[in-house]
């Protein structure tokens, strides 16, 4: 996936999260499902990398966490790349 998509999907999560409505916190979350799962056509998680890069350039740490949910071992990834570069 490329840089403008992960982008654009971690925008639309930031989006629904800071939502003030109980709807906007369930599509975070089936979003945030949705995004994780390896079947997906929008799964973010193939470059995990680049992930981290986006969350640290909007400040998202607790996204790793979030993403453990869904797929623990790509967040311990995520979690080395975050602290990696700090």
């Amino acid at each position: 996936m490329q840089q403008y998509q992960i982008e654009n999907a971690i925008e639309t999560l930031i989006k629904h999260l800071k939502g003030a409505t109980q709807t906007d916190h369930q599509i975070f979350f089936k979003y945030m499902e949705h995004v994780c799962n390896k079947n997906s056509q929008y799964y973010i998680l193939g470059d995990l990398q680049l992930v981290a890069n986006m969350l640290k350039k909007y400040d998202l740490k607790e996204f790793v966490d979030v993403i453990s949910l869904f797929d623990y071992k790509a967040a311990q990834i995520l979690d080395v790349h975050m602290r990696d570069s700090q």
